[in-house]
């Protein structure tokens, strides 16, 4: 579930930019949407890292909670550039297989 929310929260954040924003949907954000994306993006990433510690405790949580937000980093730096509609399909995916992850 970590991974999702790092995954989708700086995703969120990286829709919250005009120019990416742009590039996804050819338009301009508005500002309530930059606002809504922001702050859906901070939220995440600090779930996240909240999960992270919940589920490894204060000794590993930051720890794997900080190579979680490297790996979605680079995934997302790497993918958006090339294929933007695909990275937010990405997004989705990872948050369902969470959710399955989960439900199992």
């Amino acid at each position: 579930m970590e991974i999702a929310l790092c995954y989708n929260g700086l995703l969120a954040l990286c829709l919250a930019t005009p120019k990416h924003y742009r590039q996804l949907f050819s338009h301009m954000p508005t500002d309530v949407s930059r606002w809504a994306f922001r702050t859906a993006g901070w939220l995440a990433v600090a779930a996240s890292f909240f999960s992270a510690v919940g589920s490894n405790g204060w000794s590993f949580g930051p720890i794997e909670w900080v190579g979680m937000i490297g790996v979605t980093g680079l995934a997302l730096i790497f993918l958006w550039p090339f294929r933007p509609r695909a990275a937010t399909i990405l997004g989705g995916f990872v948050l369902l297989m969470a959710l399955a992850g989960k439900a199992s």
